[in-house]
């Protein structure tokens, strides 16, 4: 019922529409329309204040633009996020997320596979591979932040967990970092074909800071086991795993 009602309401404003425009074309053969309107004072009046707003809106343009900017920045600032992947033609592409969103997916993603920073072996991993894997993993973080602008930051626990796992980095990384590659590159460019049959781990033991490194590759993994509960990462995965090799040994 409601349909039929409304399509008969629609055919009739259709026939009124045409009957206005045939009458106003037959009346165009009889009437001058032109000098019937211009002598007339309401449509001289109308004609003024037409001309008048128009007049004014011309002038407000460039106002009315800035507001329509400011509006829409504020709408979508926390929106719509630019990002970079690659310094070349076709590497920017827009992301329709929210500065959280996207940071807290990408440092999930991202230290979802760095075993290192929550479980490091001195039996099993590589000491100087490990230095590279944190500082290449302080650049990612660093990087991601950039994501956020100054009033999304203030407010975000997602910035504040992040400039924290860049401080844990920096702390470790300036303590250690630079000792441990001259000696080992010293170690590894003089060594002995006696030294070089030996495990990784069996070497790593000749730093003369061997102890206090091993000491700060543990506060590193118990602060990021933290920060991997704030970004929900699976680190029991690696607990198991190595559960599994000391079963084996």
């Amino acid at each position: 019922m409601v349909v039929k009602a409304f399509k008969k309401l629609h055919l009739c404003i259709n026939v009124f529409i045409i009957f206005i425009i045939v009458l106003l074309i037959f009346l165009s053969f009889f009437c001058d329309f032109r000098s019937t309107l211009e002598s007339s004072e309401h449509f001289l009046l109308f004609k003024k204040n037409v001309f008048y707003f128009i007049n004014i809106l011309s002038k407000s343009i460039p106002i009315l633009v800035f507001l329509l900017v400011l509006y829409l920045w504020r709408k979508l600032a926390n929106k719509w996020v630019i990002k970079v992947e690659k310094l070349n033609v076709g590497g920017a592409s827009i992301i329709f997320e929210k500065p959280e969103e996207l940071f807290n997916q990408q440092i999930r993603n991202f230290m979802n596979t760095k075993r290192t920073l929550f479980f490091f072996d001195p039996e099993r991993d590589n000491i100087s591979d490990t230095l590279t894997s944190y500082y290449k993993t302080y650049e990612f973080i660093r990087e991601n932040m950039a994501v956020y602008d100054t009033k999304s930051s203030q407010d975000s626990d997602y910035y504040k967990t992040g400039n924290k796992m860049i401080h844990t980095l920096n702390e470790f990384l300036t303590s250690h970092q630079s000792n441990y590659r001259r000696w080992f590159n010293n170690k590894t460019e003089n060594m002995t074909d006696e030294e070089y049959n030996k495990c990784i781990s069996e070497i790593q033991r000749d730093y003369r800071k061997y102890e206090e490194i091993i000491a700060g590759f543990e506060v590193v993994n118990k602060a990021f086991l933290d920060y991997g509960e704030k970004f929900k990462i699976d680190t029991k995965k690696w607990t198991a795993a190595q559960a599994e090799n000391n079963m084996e040994e």
